[in-house]
């Protein structure tokens, strides 16, 4: 590991000198400074953390916890977005620090790294109505950014998509295609997106002037089986079945095309399926059988830009600047047909 006196051995500055060139004291000249921190570069020396917090007041570090490990069907967009954190931060000279519970009390551990100032900041995924780690650490005025929000919740630094929008576009798609008895396949209830896409469903289905029926919106997992198992319960033999589903994601709408095919209905002849595509590594949506009709955003791309947000806010940015929404593009393939009379 390189040391601050090797850096001042290859640049024959002294120890003093260069400790104070790579602080950012003022009394350095900029040409020694450029000098030191090149040789540091390129010699890779990174301070030692316990030295730079008594320095700066900052650890250098941020950090991800989760409450229990990624579920099976998680791994490969969970990575990809682990993955990006890491190398967004890298880039901005933090390190990124991963913490997996063992599925007990998160918000302690938060609590706990909060109270030794061991991260300079946090980054909240999957939040849920009334998320006690978020009014944790607004009531400890500690900096964090959010991956989601609650609509209308203005108080926090938050990097989202917009899942109202995400609704009202696929059932547009729908709705312009003759279907009107609509199915919705949704994640969790607790999460915020659902509520949003939930509220979009209804927006459009009412601008459409197409009923709702309660029966057909199924909560549950993201995951190919919750797209089996909701499948089935709204094609059961007796009921009134939809003639269109609209997926959570892509692995869901997955699930969907299975228990179609056992049932021998065609997608999109009998059944319709428009799905919210985060760019999954385990599905290539394009390569379904048909094609399949998305609303696309990679999840793999908000790691940028919420490292970006974290920085600032360390920093002392405001959070009314921090707030990002972005839109889904809407990609029509073959999972949609006319509805025949």
């Amino acid at each position: 590991m390189t040391t601050l006196r090797d850096v001042a051995k290859a640049t024959g500055f002294s120890a003093t000198t260069v400790s104070r060139a790579l602080r950012g004291f003022d009394d350095v000249t900029e040409e020694t400074r450029r000098r030191i921190e090149e040789v540091a570069r390129a010699l890779n020396y990174r301070p030692h953390q316990v030295a730079r917090k008594l320095v700066t007041g900052r650890s250098g570090m941020v950090g991800l916890i989760l409450a229990e490990p990624p579920k099976a069907f998680e791994h490969g967009h969970f990575f990809e977005l682990v993955a990006g954190l890491s190398m967004a931060f890298s880039a901005r000279g933090l390190d990124f620090v991963l913490h997996v519970g063992d599925g007990t009390d998160t918000l302690a551990t938060h609590e706990r790294l909060v109270a030794r100032g061991a991260l300079d900041g946090f980054v909240v995924t999957f939040p849920v109505a009334d998320d006690p780690r978020i009014e944790m650490l607004l009531a400890r005025d500690y900096p964090f950014v959010v991956h989601g929000h609650h609509r209308g919740d203005a108080r926090y630094a938050y990097f989202d998509d917009d899942n109202r929008d995400v609704s009202e576009q696929a059932v547009d798609v729908l709705a312009a295609a003759g279907h009107r008895r609509v199915a919705l396949i949704a994640g969790p209830a607790i999460w915020p997106s659902v509520a949003a896409r939930l509220e979009g469903f209804h927006a459009a289905m009412a601008r459409w002037q197409l009923p709702v029926d309660p029966s057909l919106i199924v909560h549950g997992d993201t995951s190919a089986a919750h797209g089996v198992e909701a499948c089935h319960s709204l094609l059961a033999p007796g009921r009134d079945r939809p003639t269109a589903v609209i997926c959570c994601n892509s692995l869901v709408a997955a699930g969907v095309y299975e228990t179609a095919r056992r049932r021998g209905l065609s997608v999109p002849r009998d059944l319709a399926v428009v799905a919210h595509d985060d760019v999954l590594p385990q599905v290539r949506t394009d390569a379904l059988d048909p094609p399949l009709t998305v609303t696309r955003l990679a999840l793999r791309d908000a790691a940028e830009p919420l490292a970006d947000l974290l920085v600032r806010r360390i920093a002392g940015e405001p959070v009314s600047t921090l707030q990002v929404t972005r839109k889904a593009e809407l990609v029509e393939r073959n999972s949609v047909s006319r509805l025949r009379d």
